[in-house]
């Protein structure tokens, strides 16, 4: 696996635990987390990252305004949304701003780990 470093960002503090343990339990690198979309944006920035979970939902700057700022400062970014929101325009305008894949919580880890090893 070359691409293995994840920055996980949403404002659940139980989610990015459970996702960190899930990615290292399958040979994922976690550089970093963030629970709002500024942190989110200032994480990618620091530590460049491979792969990006991004929530959309988060206090202080959403998830599409971090999606558009991290694809903005780098537009072969990875990333991939993991939301509650599953609506067709929700999933259309985050893949239009540049998200590699779209999944909806609660997700399922075989289709998590499948999604991100197709991103390798």
């Amino acid at each position: 696996m070359t691409n293995n470093r994840v920055l996980i960002c949403d404002d659940s503090r139980s989610i990015r635990l459970i996702t960190k343990r899930l990615l290292q339990d399958n040979g994922y690198q976690v550089v970093g987390e963030a629970s709002n979309g500024q942190e989110a944006t200032e994480a990618f920035i620091h530590h460049k990252p491979d792969l990006v979970l991004l929530d959309l939902v988060m206090p202080e700057t959403d998830g599409q305004t971090a999606l558009r700022q991290i694809v903005e400062h780098n537009p072969s970014a990875k990333v991939v949304i993991l939301s509650s929101l599953g609506s067709e325009s929700d999933v259309e305008e985050c893949l239009r701003s540049g998200a590699s894949s779209y999944i909806q919580k609660p997700f399922e880890e075989d289709i998590l780990l499948s999604t991100l090893n197709e991103l390798q």
